[in-house]
């Protein structure tokens, strides 16, 4: 199938003075002005005049099979459905256990990072949940990056939080030290998800490995970094030393400046707002509300159209351009994960694609060169998805 998108305002995340793209089955075949489609082919011509074009979303951070159980076991979420990843714009997944893997297991999120590729998105998933061991779906955490595709890092592994295994530094070292010879020996990034939560230690743990030993500290990627104020300081200070950091969107609890539009404001003022930093959604996790004894009193999930959400405020409301908020979620985050072909529209690359309106809201998603959504409308649907 030819497609022949023309007349957008193009951001590949960057602006550029071109406005037509082709798509030619899963890839960008041509990027310019004035594109026909040739003679001797059928194809489709959409006109975006009006319309703002960008990469598709890359939402690194995700529990597509299920989250949660801190409230028992009617409090696990239930699996992610297709729809509603491509409703947010969202074409490319990283799939993590969390808190629970004992009922939720590798295998299963493997299997549904499977369902969802074949359902159109690109997926990916991280090896591992918040315990240390890390579960694991051969016997270790190297085996797992070097033979099964795709597995691109150790994922989420809990520190500094009430619930995580309370893990000893040599053993946080061991499995940073196997995230990185994996990587190498698969062609990986092989990084350390690692969720922060908020305990007394914050990002200690991982300092102290960076320090006393020889791992690089882009080995790791901290997330939830805006969850309190003392936390948000300290990954500042690890972007500054040249690491990573992952903020959370979605979380409409917190004091509005650790938000992500007021922090992404922040780091533009202060020139900080590098290639090194990346937005994901925390999608379909639970949403536990603990009080100062440590005891749940609220539940809730969490929702993937966050992610645009809060980057569209950024732009709007935080002033932050366009383009600059736009890497948070495309190439930031290909670039860090070493995702081939993702985050950029560019001629060889994947045809992951999102159609902006006036208002910057989500209108057409393409993801792989299949049209998934079309003015909001859902064209694709999962398997077993119940259609309105």
């Amino acid at each position: 199938m030819w497609v022949l998108l023309k007349n957008a305002k193009l951001y590949c995340p960057e602006y550029t003075d071109n406005s037509d793209i082709l798509i030619v089955g899963k890839s960008i075949a041509a990027v310019g002005n004035n594109l026909s489609l040739p003679d001797f082919v059928e194809g489709e011509v959409i006109d975006l005049e009006g319309k703002t074009l960008v990469p598709g979303f890359i939402d690194a951070h995700v529990h597509i099979c299920g989250g949660g159980g801190e409230g028992g076991p009617a409090s696990r979420t239930p699996e992610l459905q297709l729809s509603q990843l491509t409703r947010a714009g969202t074409t490319t997944v990283v799939g993590c256990l969390g808190t629970d893997s004992v009922s939720r297991s590798m295998a299963e999120l493997l299997v549904k990072a499977n369902g969802l590729q074949e359902e159109g998105l690109s997926t990916y998933i991280y090896s591992g949940a918040y315990h240390v061991p890390a579960r694991t779906l051969l016997p270790s955490l190297e085996e797992d990056l070097v033979l099964i595709s795709k597995v691109i890092g150790a994922g989420e592994i809990a520190i500094s939080d009430h619930r995580s295994a309370q893990p000893q530094i040599s053993e946080l070292e061991h499995l940073a030290a196997q995230a990185r010879v994996g990587g190498m020996l698969g062609g990986k990034a092989g990084v350390v998800h690692v969720h922060l939560g908020e305990g007394k230690r914050g990002l200690e743990p991982i300092w102290t490995i960076i320090e006393q030993t020889d791992i690089p500290i882009t080995q790791f990627v901290p997330t939830h970094i805006n969850r309190t104020h003392t936390l948000l300081e300290q990954g500042i200070q690890f972007l500054l030393a040249g690491g990573h950091i992952d903020l959370t969107a979605g979380c409409d609890d917190f004091p509005e400046d650790l938000q992500v539009p007021s922090v992404l404001k922040m780091l533009n003022q202060r020139q900080l707002l590098n290639d090194r930093i990346t937005i994901t959604s925390d999608g379909n996790g639970s949403m536990p509300l603990y009080n100062e004894a440590g005891v749940l009193i609220g539940n809730g999930v969490g929702s993937v159209e966050v992610l645009w959400r809060d980057i569209r405020e950024t732009i709007i409301k935080g002033k932050v351009p366009l383009e600059v908020a736009l890497r948070t979620i495309t190439s930031n985050v290909a670039n860090v994960l070493r995702l081939k072909n993702k985050g950029l529209i560019r001629v060889g690359y994947d045809a992951d694609l999102v159609v902006l309106d006036g208002d910057l809201q989500v209108e057409d998603v393409w993801a792989m060169g299949n049209c998934m959504i079309r003015n909001k409308q859902t064209k694709v649907w999962g398997t077993y998805e119940l259609r309105n």
